[in-house]
């Protein structure tokens, strides 16, 4: 089955070759992100996605607008600014979707560190040898991220034959999290060098661990601070908006169906999506919990 990137490749590829320059910067970005695709077939994923999502606003705001406003040449400027807008906005997200990716990852990673190194030093106090960790770890289900990684390492030991310092070594470079880039220098230069990495990993946990408390405490601050944000700015500026609407048609001068159409506009496109924002935000910011 033909996938969406290769369907977008195949529309827009010709523009692709040509602004390759935009889009080569996505490729390491990609890998890390572990989208399993090419920069180009994503740069053209990027510019069918806002085509599509340009024309359909022009169409929807053009319908509904015209039933509210009526039809006239400033109207269509404005649904086709809106529309151009909207295609924009689309483009500027997945180009960067990307690097909202790669640092998903790294919060995932580091929030589960804390926990995992404590699991890596029981494992090896049994006497387990260096390079099964991974293998073990790729079965710790709970930190769905970190055990990708693990994965990853283990196929390259025992899939591919790669000794452990090299099979590290690509880990490293493959890594979205400097905190998980460190863990694994540290476990590299222990077989290396020669140390003991059971007292490394206790060593990292302890220093983890009052990481993961200090993450705690900025995150309380942080949602107490959005919580007055949303409250002042978001609930109170929209009443604000509605009750001064709603006086500037009882004063006269605007027009009534524009007036509706600002306030269905902030009502039900602007809340909900400025909502959604801040939900995803505070999401991205937890460090609780183990991942889904």
């Amino acid at each position: 089955m033909t996938s969406i990137y290769e369907r977008s490749y195949t529309i827009f590829k010709p523009l692709v070759k040509r602004t390759s320059s935009v889009f080569k910067p996505l490729d390491t970005k990609l890998k890390i992100a572990r989208i399993s695709t090419s920069y180009e077939k994503y740069g053209a994923f990027i510019l069918l996605m806002s085509t599509i999502v340009s024309s359909m606003t022009f169409v929807f705001t053009t319908i509904f607008g015209s039933l509210l406003l009526g039809v006239s040449l400033t109207n269509f400027l404005i649904y086709f600014t809106l529309s151009l807008f909207m295609g924009i906005s689309v483009a500027m997200f997945l180009y960067f979707y990307p690097t909202f990716k790669i640092s998903e990852r790294r919060s995932k990673i580091e929030n589960s560190l804390p926990f995992v190194t404590i699991y890596l030093s029981t494992i090896t106090r049994s006497g387990m040898q260096p390079k099964n960790l991974f293998e073990m770890l790729a079965r710790f289900k709970a930190y769905k991220t970190v055990s990708q990684e693990a994965r990853k390492i283990n196929s390259d030991i025992k899939g591919l034959g790669m000794d452990f310092p090299k099979a590290i070594s690509r880990g490293m470079l493959r890594s979205p999290s400097p905190a998980w880039t460190e863990l694994l220098a540290g476990l590299r230069n222990s077989v290396t060098v020669g140390g003991d990495t059971t007292k490394y990993l206790e060593e990292k946990s302890k220093g983890f661990i009052q990481q993961y408390k200090r993450r705690l405490e900025e995150f309380s601050k942080l949602l107490a601070l959005f919580m007055n944000i949303y409250i002042t700015v978001v609930i109170v500026g929209l009443v604000f908006f509605v009750v001064i609407s709603s006086l500037m048609v009882t004063i006269g001068g605007v027009p009534i169906n524009t007036i509706k159409f600002m306030q269905y506009l902030i009502v039900f496109v602007a809340l909900p999506m400025i909502t959604a924002v801040f939900l995803l935000i505070i999401k991205s910011s937890s460090p609780w919990g183990a991942e889904d």
